[in-house]
């Protein structure tokens, strides 16, 4: 009798401790939807936030619809040498490659519709040295704005993570 009194004593006291569950549902997912984005850099970003976020697909009838607005930028940083790129054909331009996007979270309740829940701004980078080859460098491109969205997308499934636990 004195350990289920004692029981049922830490359990109230536990009542009003503050804890509240993670918005995942049981099999861990985040109840977020993730639009599509256009282009082979979108589908890219939006596979590896289902992955992140969502974990095996999207929610039936999502809490949170997530917007999304996908840049990405070559940008050259130093141009080497004309002559030695010429005569070796290697590491003739250094590019970063710039992902970045604005990242929206709404409310999707029939009480709170549109309902701006958390704005913020997420970026990827990556760099790559060309070779002045012509085709041999694109794979290596497209390699590194993979990397790039990848990065992007981490960085959006830690501001989903942390907005979401905040509420």
């Amino acid at each position: 009798m004195i350990r289920a009194a004692f029981a049922l004593l830490m359990l109230l006291g536990l009542a009003a401790c503050g804890f509240q569950p993670s918005l995942r549902d049981t099999s861990g997912q985040f109840d977020i939807s993730i639009p599509a984005v256009e282009g082979r850099d979108g589908q890219i970003l939006r596979a590896a936030l289902v992955q992140r976020v969502n974990r095996f697909n999207q929610p039936k009838i999502p809490a949170f619809v997530l917007e999304l607005n996908l840049a990405v930028e070559a940008r050259e940083v130093v141009r080497f040498d004309e002559a030695a790129c010429a005569r070796t054909g290697q590491d003739c331009t250094w590019l970063e490659i710039v992902a970045q996007s604005p990242v929206i979270i709404r409310a999707n309740s029939l009480s709170h519709s549109n309902l701006m829940v958390w704005q913020g701004m997420a970026q990827g980078r990556a760099e790559v040295r060309l070779a002045q080859l012509g085709w041999a460098g694109a794979p290596t491109l497209e390699q590194a704005k993979e990397r790039a969205v990848l990065q992007l997308a981490d960085d959006i499934a830690a501001q989903i993570a942390l907005a979401l636990t905040r509420l």
